[in-house]
């Protein structure tokens, strides 16, 4: 049976994932991107990477905001969290931003998959 257009608005297809930070005292959710979040995410980095001198701060941090949700699904940060978000520990940092590439498809093992089909 072929879906309606209102039935695919309808569904909520955006899989939240609990993740650890012992660091902070608990857990944060993590979800995929919508599409509007990635075609943003990939226009800023591409604009970055045509810049004369490209400048990659905040590229985790701007994934992760992406990402990070309350249980209600709302956003647990905005951009204009970047730079609070920047000072926290690197190592949370580069875990959560590794989780984030997963989970959105964005690791290098889907690339690979990707190129194969």
């Amino acid at each position: 049976m072929a879906l309606s257009k209102d039935a695919i608005f309808a569904v909520n297809d955006s899989d939240a994932h609990e993740v650890d930070v012992p660091e902070w005292g608990g857990s944060i959710l993590l979800r995929t991107m919508t599409g509007k979040q990635r075609n943003d995410y990939e226009h800023w980095a591409t604009t970055q990477s045509k810049a004369k001198v490209p400048d990659y701060r905040g590229i985790r941090e701007r994934l992760i905001i992406c990402c990070a949700v309350t249980e209600d699904g709302k956003p647990l940060f905005t951009e204009g969290d970047l730079s609070k978000l920047a000072e926290k520990n690197s190592e949370v940092i580069d875990r959560l931003h590794t989780k984030c590439r997963v989970i959105c498809g964005m690791d290098e093992d889907a690339v690979e998959d990707a190129v194969k089909n």
